[in-house]
């Protein structure tokens, strides 16, 4: 079982720190299923978007993530 261990967030750059990533290329293709490009990295989420986002993109993006990751805990 993967557990959100921390959140943070500096600038425009979010990190979503997990206990551990099983199958990364599976976690991968499921944010993109969901429609976001995000990049997990080891144990790490890592979400870059521009700078230029609006609130309803910010809202799909987290709300994938949310839902990608809750799957996963």
């Amino acid at each position: 079982m993967k557990a959100v261990c921390d959140v943070r967030v500096r600038g425009a750059i979010g990190v979503v720190e997990l206990d551990r990533i099983a199958d990364l290329n599976d976690l991968k293709r499921r944010f993109v299923d969901e429609g976001v490009w995000v990049r997990p990295l080891r144990n790490i989420v890592y979400l870059t978007p521009a700078l230029t986002i609006d609130d309803a993109d910010l809202n799909a993006l987290t709300g994938a993530v949310r839902r990608v990751i809750g799957r996963e805990t």
